[in-house]
């Protein structure tokens, strides 16, 4: 029977989804315009003076390696810093467009696994680009450390890898260490351009010159090096590409790898990096090549003498501007659309919109008018703002009319501000929305759109796509929760304030027909400030009665209402309780056409600490153009602060233009839609799309018993994180041409190999299971081939004889049964009896039920040998610890504590250089004397990230203020210095087997 292959067309779902993360960088002419860099405003203004200079000078080297890793075709042209409010000492100007959950490059607290090393986010696949590149303050600030420049790289280049990641949507070009890595950091090749031996899994344009780490040993399960070993490379090794390998080679690398044979910088097939699996073996010189920017000989070579940008400081405004534009044409009246309108518009403003946040409001029908200037908003104008939304219907639609009245009234101030726009119809008066295009696009306004019901015009969600807006889509059917969704999800334009002061949404749901409704939300250790229960209700005769129930069982029921805005509420005193809240509602049956919906908020548990958030959303825009061309990717990420809570339940639900609703359990496993494991970043592709028309998404997250927030704690040391729920609107997305046939699976990304068996001449393989429609449901079988060259498994060549399928006589152990999508998979196979010496590649294909192939997998190579030992470096000369015993009893590990009282000294890990126990928990205390402070050096540090890890304090117990915790093969890129003459230095290791080296230090009188 034959396989069918995917449409040409349908390969666009394994590269180029076109996704849509709202950059208003542009170029022309060579150079990038509008690049915002934006400072957090959880950042203290002490740092300000340093971070703007190092700024200034870490883009103005990256603009020049710019220009030469794209061969001449681009470079920084200009920079907006955003700064926050509070740094008043700072000459700026207001900021207009510019926010900071929109900047190119976000400067914040680090989040833990990363450190202080800049990391680009990225929701997407191949091609797509990221949503943020993240620095922290101390990392731009240690700019001219050398310690810096040897544990980072030089800073030009790693903005050039990072804007690469960003911009065009490529990948890392090297392995990771552990043995839960895809990508590991060791592989064998059999290719011309590497010898057969074990080499480092990175893209150079030279063959690797390198040594293996003293105290490596050789898995025997896979013959690689194992999984914790590290190289080195030697001073002479100057390999000129690629920027997007190990940071070790970005001294010398300036380029990025290419597929052309005759480049001097071929790209590596064959390495099992992530750039190669997600990219299907593309270069990162093919993929960037692709992007608008460069696609049709745009932006051509160019000589540019001057290409050092321009710089403006300009600070964030005490509020945003907003533009409500309603529609009252007479369709407005059909589902007491406007009744609904006017109530929701009336809850946002007296409750939802920000002091000092200005707003004015414009009604459309067959002409426009304004009924409300720019006002700021506070407790004298809310109710005449209120008092202004429309509650009545006339004449047609014109939305063009009431987007030039916005404009009109945004324009004083100056470009950018945000346009709610709601309608429900056709407009059918000029000018169209089309006319408006070019104005609102060069006043960087962004809108908006909230489309009610079937028949609303479909060139709002392009209008809201255009302008890098959002959209949303209130069913006629549903309830006021859709609205309050979507004047809430407005008001993430506001400027940024800093995390303690986030409102984060608990728990949202509608009630209708019963008497009595009971039900619960937890509490969660990170918020319990501004506990609000909200009842919106659609008449107040509905609701009887209303209480709230502590965790401990005290009963609050002083309810407040307010009928103007149709709501009632129990704010809790204080700081609220953790654990289990439940409400009572009451309501009168008698009412059967009314219904209310309970909203619980709150605030972080303390000021200096981030709620868990989710932020919910559908990447690829508010437009599906072509559903066969491009699928829809689910996406919610959550976090707490900027560190990555992994292990939660995320369910979103979608509910179809039919009203059906469809739940989607979202996965953080790094293969289907999901692009990296274990990052926080929780995805699935939507393939029910064979209907034309609207779609809403909410997501839903609680936590389960693996919970945890990735903050740095060992597995050993982590408490219970007991329960949190979250809930977010995604908005909506329009589907305009509906799959008419069947994705095929996704491609397997994560294939690799996890034992050879030199007797038997055989293999073990395994990867995760893709879906019968890319990652949802099960696969009817899989083709699973090998071959002695790398190119015989590639897509155009997998099924010509060049390659051999493996068959069911060939099944040691295990099934090639394919199991449901999400699943891990493991077969052992045997090769030829002639294996033995010989490197042999495998890939595979998923075939869904309609008898269509996934594209090929990423391709593995195994060489079945006789396990040697590596060559290593000579082990260091030995170093020594002298500790003096504590004089107080301790309950830490005998061996690895003491108090050193030398005014010098060295200080290392257990058995430094040796590979250092597991389990333990040791502590030192340094204390010189009293007139003192000491001064730690780090010259040497290889511990297992992020389980193993050095704490240092600035006094003798944990209690004084935590100087450094580290984890991880750099070295601390500065020295730490006391306060006083005591320091405590505390070295914790969790249980798992490694071959770390750990590290070394010296102390000093400073």
């Amino acid at each position: 029977m034959a396989v069918f292959r995917p449409l040409p067309l349908l390969l666009v779902l394994y590269g180029f989804f076109g996704f849509t993360f709202s950059s208003r960088v542009s170029i022309t002419h060579n150079g990038y315009s509008d690049l915002v860099v934006a400072i957090s405003p959880d950042v203290h203004p002490d740092q300000a003076a340093d971070l703007l200079y190092n700024i200034q000078r870490i883009i103005t080297e990256a603009s020049a390696d710019l220009y030469a890793a794209t061969r001449q075709r681009s470079y920084i042209q200009s920079v907006q810093i955003l700064i926050p409010q509070t740094w008043v000492n700072i000459t700026a100007n207001a900021s207009t467009w510019e926010t900071f959950q929109d900047a190119e490059i976000q400067i914040d607290h680090p989040n833990w696994k990363y450190g202080d090393m800049p990391y680009t986010v990225q929701l997407g696949g191949c091609g797509d680009p990221g949503q943020y590149i993240h620095w922290t303050p101390n990392y731009v600030n240690t700019f001219d450390y050398d310690t810096t420049k040897s544990q980072f790289g030089p800073a030009g280049k790693l903005f050039v890898r990072e804007w690469a990641r960003l911009r065009y949507g490529v990948f890392e070009e090297h392995g990771y260490t552990g043995a839960d890595s895809a990508f590991p950091t060791f592989y064998r090749s059999g290719s011309a351009q590497q010898s057969a031996d074990m080499v480092p899994n990175v893209c150079s344009n030279i063959p690797v010159d390198f040594t293996v780490d003293y105290g490596c040993g050789v898995d025997p399960q896979t013959g690689l090096y194992d999984s914790n070993c590290m190289y080195s490379f030697p001073d002479t090794f100057k390999p000129t590409s690629s920027i997007l390998s190990d940071n070790r080679m970005l001294s010398s690398a300036a380029h990025f790898c290419d597929d052309d044979p005759s480049s001097l910088h071929k790209h590596n097939r064959e390495a099992p990096t992530k750039q190669n699996a997600v990219c299907d073996t593309q270069s990162v010189w093919s993929v960037i090549s692709k992007h608008a920017d460069f696609a049709g000989n745009n932006n051509p070579p160019a000589t540019i003498a001057n290409l050092n940008p321009t710089f403006t400081i300009v600070r964030v405004l005490t509020g945003a501007r907003y533009v409500l534009v309603t529609d009252v044409s007479g369709s407005m009246s059909s589902y007491n659309r406007i009744g609904r309108l006017n109530e929701a518009a009336r809850r946002w403003i007296k409750y939802d919109i920000t002091e000092g946040t200005s707003l004015g409001i414009v009604k459309f029908g067959t002409s426009a008018m304004m009924l409300s200037d720019l006002t700021a908003v506070n407790d004298n104008t809310r109710q005449q703002l209120m008092d202004k939304v429309p509650d009545h219907t006339e004449g047609s639609t014109c939305i063009g009319c009431g987007l030039q009245i916005a404009l009109d009234i945004l324009e004083p101030g100056g470009k950018g501000g945000v346009i709610v726009l709601v309608t429900d119809g056709l407009e059918n008066e000029y000018p169209y929305i089309e006319d408006m295009y070019p104005q609102l696009i060069d006043a960087q306004v962004q809108v908006v759109s909230i489309a009610f019901g079937d028949d609303a015009e479909d060139e709002i969600e392009v209008l809201a796509t255009k302008t890098n807006g959002k959209s949303y889509f209130i069913n006629d059917d549903g309830n006021d929760d859709e609205l309050n969704d979507a004047f809430t999800g407005s008001l993430t334009y506001q400027p940024a304030v800093p995390s303690e002061e986030l409102t984060v949404l608990l728990f949202q749901e509608k009630y209708k027909n019963g008497n009595k409704f009971e039900d619960s939300v937890s509490v969660d250790f990170t918020i319990g400030r501004n506990l609000t229960f909200r009842v919106d209700y659609t008449n107040r005769n509905y609701i009887v009665s209303f209480s709230v129930q502590s965790p401990s069982g005290q009963v609050y029921n002083q309810v407040t209402y307010d009928n103007s805005a149709k709501l009632a509420y129990i704010i809790i005193p204080g700081l609220a309780e953790e654990g289990e809240w439940r409400f009572t509602l009451t309501v009168n049956s008698a009412y059967s056409q009314d219904y209310a919906s309970v909203i619980v908020t709150s605030k972080s548990r303390t000021d200096s600490a981030a709620p868990i958030t989710v932020e919910c959303s559908v990447p690829s825009g508010t437009v599906v153009e072509n559903a066969a061309v491009m699928p829809v990717r689910l996406v919610a990420v959550v976090t707490q602060g900027r560190n990555r809570v992994i292990g939660a339940n995320v369910i979103a639900h979608v509910v179809r233009p039919d009203s059906a609703d469809q739940v989607i359990k979202l996965e953080d496993t790094g293969v289907g839609a999901d692009t990296t494991k274990n990052d926080g970043i929780y995805s699935r592709f939507y393939v029910a799309l064979n209907i034309p028309g609207r779609y809403t998404l909410v997501c839903e997250v609680n936590s389960t018993q693996g919970t945890y927030i990735d903050d740095g704690v060992t597995i050993q040391q982590r408490t219970t994180m007991g329960n949190f729920e979250r809930v977010q609107s995604g908005g909506a997305f329009r589907v305009e041409i509906p799959m008419s046939t069947t994705y095929p699976p996704s491609r397997v990304t994560d294939l690799k190999v996890v034992a050879m068996q030199v007797d038997q001449m055989s293999l073990t393989i395994e990867w995760t299971a893709p879906g019968d429609q890319l990652d949802v449901g099960t696969a009817s079988a899989y083709q699973i081939k090998y071959s002695t060259t790398f190119d015989s498994l590639m897509d155009d060549n997998f099924d010509s004889s060049s390659s051999v399928q493996f068959g069911s006589q060939d099944i040691i152990d295990g099934s090639m049964q394919p199991l449901e999508s999400g699943s891990k998979q493991r077969v052992s196979l045997r090769l030829p009896p002639t294996a033995e010496n010989a490197t042999y590649y495998v890939a595979l294909r998923a075939i869904n039920n309609n008898n269509v192939a996934s594209n090929t997998s990423n391709v593995v190579s195994v060489q079945i040998v006789r396990v040697k030992p590596p060559p290593t470096q000579p082990p260091p000369p030995p170093t020594t610890t002298t500790l003096v015993p504590p004089t107080t009893s301790s309950s830490l590990t005998v061996g690895c504590d003491g108090v050193l009282t030398t005014p010098n000294g060295l200080l290392t890990s257990p058995n430094y250089p040796g590979a250092y126990p597991n389990n333990y928990n040791c502590q030192w205390t340094i204390q010189v004397d009293r007139t003192s402070k000491i001064r730690l050096t780090f010259s040497h540090f290889d511990t297992e990230s992020p389980f193993d890890y050095v704490e240092v304090y600035d006094g003798s117990s944990d209690s004084a203020t935590r100087l450094l915790k580290h984890s991880g093969f750099t070295v601390p890129n500065a020295p730490v210095s006391s306060s006083s003459n005591k320091m405590l230095v505390r070295f914790v290791t969790d249980s798992t087997g490694n071959n770390f080296r750990g590290w070394r230090a010296t102390y000093t009188i400073a």
